[in-house]
């Protein structure tokens, strides 16, 4: 199985994870007194425009900054008509003090899906039969009901917040609302669960560690599988996974749990991007020589010390005169002490515009100068 780990191009995302939790207990301050029916209007358009807008554009950005540097970023473009649709996203990420660019695009129509990666094979493309529904399918019970939990969660966690969501202004038919909230209106609650997970991580002890580790499982893997099979390991391959690439990676996995085992199953076997390796006899030893220069999940953990605060949170939305999204900014921060007594701030931002509701349309894929690869 693949481990999670921040130093490969595809971990920005496995940062946003670990912030996730950040903004669903900070949901609470997109709330209180309605000024204008300000919340309950955010939250009506939010559940329209995920479970029941079938046509629209969608531009956004979501970013990670660490002490106000951007670390990580994903620029997405997205189109819906009906059963069709496009996604186009650009990552990068500097997580391993190297800059990490990854492009993707997906494209279904008309029961047709392409799929193309012009970071790492500008020249191919992939063709499938599509069956897939990208919409949740709002008739099945678990999914109602799923909604209303999160929905009534939401509520739940609006507590005694004081900060009203204020409409700030009118433009023509559209309406800008917004809303900040510092730390310390932040429910106890919040600060307080926040505190016990990092509190339970950075007192682990890792004395008796032992483990497998990557520099970057993508490229080590993909190195194995063309010393095995003689053969490249495309990024559609690596993404979908047929009978022979999951029994190579099951033996991929074998190589260095069984080089674990030689040591008697104590130390750490870090491999690296190329799939040769280091042995380090004690977890220490490990991080001290590869997790020094370089955020993993131990040490986001440790920056924050272990009793990080959610710092101050804010919304900023615009409705169109039929209550639909137009625009959205939402930012939270988290801030923590490490052992040296120097602050740290993490920050997420999310911003996004919605626009041709109703007139959005895919075009079919450019396939020239392009070989098709399946």
């Amino acid at each position: 199985m693949k481990k999670l780990n921040f130093k490969g191009r595809k971990h920005a995302v496995t940062a946003t994870c670990l912030l996730v939790g950040m903004f669903v207990l900070t949901s609470a301050v997109y709330a209180n007194y309605d000024n204008a029916r300000g919340y309950t209007n955010y939250k009506d358009a939010v559940k329209d425009l995920v479970f029941y807008q079938d046509n629209f554009t969608a531009d956004g950005k979501m970013s990670i900054l660490i002490d106000g540097d951007e670390m990580a970023a994903v620029n997405g473009n997205f189109k819906l008509n009906g059963d069709d649709y496009y996604i186009r996203t650009v990552s990068e990420e500097k997580f391993s003090n190297q800059d990490n660019k990854d492009e993707s695009l997906q494209i279904s129509k008309g029961g047709k899906k392409i799929s193309y990666y012009p970071t790492s094979e500008p020249d191919s493309y992939y063709e499938y039969e599509s069956s897939d529904a990208i919409r949740p399918d709002m008739s099945d019970p678990t999914m109602k009901k799923g909604i209303r939990f999160a929905e009534l969660f939401a509520d739940t966690m609006v507590g005694d917040l004081k900060n009203n969501f204020v409409l700030t202004s009118k433009d023509g038919d559209n309406r800008n609302y917004s809303v900040n909230v510092s730390g310390s209106q932040i429910p106890e609650v919040v600060n307080a669960g926040i505190s016990l997970i990092f509190t339970a991580a950075n007192n682990q002890d890792y004395s008796q560690y032992s483990s497998v580790e990557y520099q970057d499982y993508q490229k080590a893997f993909a190195a194995f599988y063309k010393e095995q099979t003689g053969k490249e390991l495309t990024e559609e391959m690596y993404n979908e996974w047929n009978e022979e690439v999951e029994k190579a990676n099951e033996d991929f996995y074998d190589k260095y749990a069984d080089i674990l085992s030689s040591k008697n199953d104590k130390g750490i076997v870090y491999v690296k991007a190329d799939g040769t390796y280091d042995y380090y006899k004690t977890y220490d030893a490990y991080a001290k020589n590869v997790q020094m220069n370089s955020l993993t999940e131990q040490n986001i953990m440790k920056m924050l010390g272990s009793d990080p605060y959610i710092d101050n949170a804010s919304c900023h939305f615009t409705l169109d005169k039929e209550g639909k999204i137009v625009a959205n900014e939402l930012e939270a921060s988290m801030s923590g002490v490490d052992e040296s007594g120097k602050k740290h701030t993490i920050t997420m931002k999310i911003s996004y515009t919605v626009s041709d509701y109703g007139t959005t349309k895919i075009e079919a894929f450019d396939t020239e100068g392009k070989t098709k690869r399946n």
